[in-house]
């Protein structure tokens, strides 16, 4: 992307209240060659995911350990925020594994 293409879009990102910093990175990002973030659907929180699933809180922790679950990270400190409801719903579906 030459100088004044990224100083246009640069300008135009700045100009536009609904446009977060992470969505103003992601375009920079993706129109600089690099790839298109990954949508993740819902996020549940570790209860909401342990019920649907009918197991303990302790349980889905070590599904997700073990890689059965995709655990959703946010914040500086990377604390676990949930669990995408795609990856849940997988589970369910497939019947509980012994992981």
């Amino acid at each position: 992307m030459n100088g004044t293409t990224e100083t246009a879009i640069n300008a135009l990102l700045a100009a536009d209240p609904t446009i977060t910093k992470q969505q103003a990175a992601d375009v920079r990002r993706i129109l600089g060659g690099g790839e298109m973030p990954r949508p993740i659907g819902r996020v549940l929180r570790t209860t909401e995911a342990a019920r649907l699933l009918g197991v303990t809180t302790k349980t889905l922790r070590l599904w997700a350990k073990a890689g059965a679950l995709e655990s959703v990270y946010a914040g500086a400190n990377k604390l676990r925020t949930g669990y995408t409801e795609a990856s849940v719903r997988a589970l369910a579906e497939g019947g509980r594994k012994a992981v």
